[in-house]
């Protein structure tokens, strides 16, 4: 069996560190850029319906699809975030974060399935008016996205066995708790638009 000695501890520390610092950074530069990718979304919706030039933001008999799909797609956006913050955290144990992480990988499936299946079925177009364009363009950019993230955290999953070092790189895995936690608050935000203000 070998022994680890304290220069090669101190080593994988510092590195441990360093890797943390750095994800933690590029984290927040990406999150940084993402909100300016939605917000233009936003603008959209308000420059449109503002505008509503020959009434064309809703043509007649277009409305939001049902509010009980959207709000299933929330609230599994925000339990899978939940379930990976709480997961990740410090203090939690490599059995709960294992644990946590696999019950996000399957919410965040479950999320991305709702949401796709609730685009398949929105009885209206994109050329119906600038309510639906914004609608599929909005919920599709966020749902992709959602859908890279869930594959991200399918990498994490499978690096949490025996092979993977996410147990013992705790810190770094963490900061990815900030990408799910800000991806369901623009689903929140996206929801209220689309469903209640529109």
């Amino acid at each position: 069996m070998a022994v680890r000695t304290r220069p090669y501890d101190a080593a994988v520390e510092v590195e441990v560190a360093l890797d943390a610092r750095l994800v933690a950074v590029g984290t927040w530069l990406f999150l940084a850029a993402e909100i300016f990718f939605f917000v233009a979304w936003w603008f959209a919706f308000f420059y449109l319906r503002a505008l509503n030039n020959d009434q064309a933001w809703k043509a007649q008999g277009i409305g939001p699809p049902s509010k009980g799909y959207g709000a299933v797609v929330v609230v599994l956006a925000l339990l899978t975030a939940g379930a990976y913050f709480v997961g990740s955290r410090p203090l939690s144990r490599a059995f709960l974060f294992r644990l946590l992480t696999l019950v996000a990988l399957i919410l965040g499936i479950a999320t991305c399935l709702f949401q796709g299946y609730e685009m398949w079925h929105l009885g209206f177009g994109l050329t119906d008016g600038g309510y639906p364009s914004v609608f599929s363009g909005l919920t599709g950019s966020w749902v992709v996205q959602f859908a890279l993230a869930t594959a991200w955290l399918g990498s994490i999953v499978t690096q949490t066995g025996p092979a993977g070092d996410t147990v013992l790189r705790r810190r770094p895995a963490a900061s990815f708790a900030w990408v799910l936690l800000f991806l369901a608050a623009i689903g929140v935000v996206n929801y209220i638009l689309l469903y209640f203000v529109a």
